[in-house]
């Protein structure tokens, strides 16, 4: 468990009393920072280390703020810039009747019930979190579950999109367990999700 509920604290701190999610401060103008946001478990804090540490690689300054209750809500009052989360989830909220069930068509859902001013990245279509308990279910009688980062439309330029993107193309639902183990024995996250981004070249 986690007893530091903020990675970079004093970058947390500032992110916190400014006025926007991708923060640019009055005093001193420094350069923007991108608030990534997750709630309390492992899987969430994570990604979002990963998401965090791939706009890093691209010269972005971001930082990770976790232990949020109500993400969306954060999300939405651009008290975070981005979310890692499950698409799948995402249309559970914003459109639970939807008969979307495959990987291809829950994407196709989601982009149409997203709310104004905000975007995703492509699913990470190598990650399945349906929880199956182990019985295989290929005819998805549970909605796709795809791990994707949810963000406010207009903040990022190409390249970060690209280098986004990127994580989707490479991530998988073992990747995920694993780095998930290293965190539960003791792995910093900030540290397995360096680690997997070095391991595919991010």
């Amino acid at each position: 468990m986690y007893s530091v509920a903020v990675r970079r604290t004093a970058a947390a701190i500032l992110a916190a009393t400014c006025a926007f999610a991708t923060l640019s401060c009055a005093s001193g103008d420094p350069d923007p920072v991108v608030v990534v946001g997750a709630d309390s478990s492992a899987e969430s804090i994570l990604l979002a280390e990963i998401y965090s540490q791939a706009l890093d690689r691209t010269g972005t300054d971001s930082t990770v703020v976790t232990g949020l209750t109500t993400p969306l809500a954060d999300l939405d009052a651009a008290r975070i810039a981005v979310f890692p989360t499950r698409n799948g989830t995402l249309l559970d909220r914003w459109n639970p009747a939807s008969q979307a069930r495959t990987p291809a068509d829950v994407a196709t859902a989601v982009n149409a019930s997203l709310p104004q001013g905000l975007s995703i990245t492509d699913p990470a279509d190598g990650t399945d979190l349906r929880p199956l308990d182990a019985l295989p279910d290929p005819d998805y009688t549970l909605r796709a579950q795809n791990i994707l980062a949810l963000y406010r439309t207009g903040i990022f330029d190409r390249r970060q999109l690209k280098k986004l993107n990127y994580v989707a193309g490479e991530l998988t639902t073992e990747d995920l367990r694993e780095s998930i183990a290293q965190i539960e024995s003791g792995t910093p996250p900030a540290d397995a999700a360096r680690s997997w981004l070095d391991a595919h070249g991010l």
